[in-house]
Formats: structure tokens, sequence, C-alpha cells
């Protein structure tokens, strides 16, 4: 594939390929900032419940805090990748509009959307693994595990 003919096709090709590197580099390697226990979490959580509960008992109004989001390495990491990806298939949109060269139009688009992809069925993932987690520690709190 000549570079002079098929500019946008190329880097798109180029930003998709950084893209999934680092896609899985995130999902191998990481996370990277630490994040707090579950004991930890749930334990903040019901010490705010009681407070809040407490105080709407006593008459006093309930104070809603409000958590700043923070921008740490993970959250970064996620926002480029996705943002590479998202480059990588407007250039290959924009290189197939040019009439490139289809191969280096169809690598950048299927660069970018795998990684968008691979992001959304990890993400998807997780969230059926904490639902069958909670599922079998309510069925092994009642008594009714059964496999």
């Amino acid at each position: 594939m000549q570079i002079k003919g098929n500019l946008f096709s190329f880097i798109g090709l180029l930003f998709g390929a950084l893209a999934l590197l680092l896609a899985l580099f995130h999902f191998w390697a990481g996370p990277f900032t630490p994040h707090a226990t579950l004991e930890t979490l749930v334990a903040g959580k019901i010490t705010s419940v009681r407070e809040a509960a407490i105080s709407a008992l006593m008459g006093n109004p309930v104070q809603e805090v409000k958590a700043a989001k923070t921008w740490n390495i993970d959250t970064i990491l996620t926002v480029s990748t996705s943002m590479l990806a998202v480059v990588a298939i407007v250039l290959g949109v924009i290189a197939g509009f040019y009439k490139e060269n289809r191969w280096g139009v169809r690598a950048a688009l299927f660069f970018g959307l795998g990684v968008l992809t691979f992001q959304i069925a990890m993400f998807w993932l997780s969230v059926l693994l904490v639902v069958l987690l909670i599922v079998m520690l309510a069925s092994a709190l009642t008594g009714n595990l059964s496999f």
C-alpha cells in the first residue's frame, strides 16, 4: 500500500492499531489506580445511610454530598483508547469517500470498530459477572444454593 495516495487510510490504520495496542495493554496490565476494597465501600455506604436516617428522624435536612469526578490514569487510558478508535473510524470513512485502497479503508475501520467492540464487550461481561456474583451470594445466604 502506497502512503502517498492512501494518506487517510494509512493514518487511520495507525490510529486503530495504536488504539488496539492501548486497549489490550490496559486490559492485561491494568488497572493502575488502587481501588477501595469491597468491605470499605460497603462500610462507607452503610455509615452514610445510617447518618442520613438519623438526621431525617431528628427532622434535620439531609445533606447530599456530590463527589467530583476525578481523572486517574485508568480513566485517561479508557477515554484515550476510545478517542483513538473513533479517529480511526472517521479517517477510514474519509478514506472511503476519497476512494483510497479498499484494504487500507477496511483495516482502519476494522481496527477502530474492533477496539470499540472489545471495550463494550468487556464492560458488559463485567456487569454480567457482578450480577452473577450477587445472585450466588444471595443464594448462599438464603440456603438455596444448588448447582
